[in-house]
């Protein structure tokens, strides 16, 4: 783990924060293991995922 508690995220762990998030979870409908992830930044300043679910999408940058 990096200084400060960073923890970058992957897909799996996108997976439990988007469940545990209300406001982001009621975006993609139901569900909550039916949604597509794909990595769009390369990790080296950013991490970006689109993720797409029934209802809707969502762009989660990780800084």
């Amino acid at each position: 783990m990096a200084s400060g508690g960073f923890r970058p995220l992957d897909e799996k762990s996108l997976v439990e924060y988007i469940k545990a998030t209300p406001s982001l979870s009621s975006k993609l409908g139901n569900p909550l293991d039916d949604f597509q992830i794909k990595e769009v930044g390369d990790g080296n300043l950013n991490f970006v995922y689109i993720v797409i679910g029934r209802s809707g999408s969502l762009v989660i940058k990780q800084m």
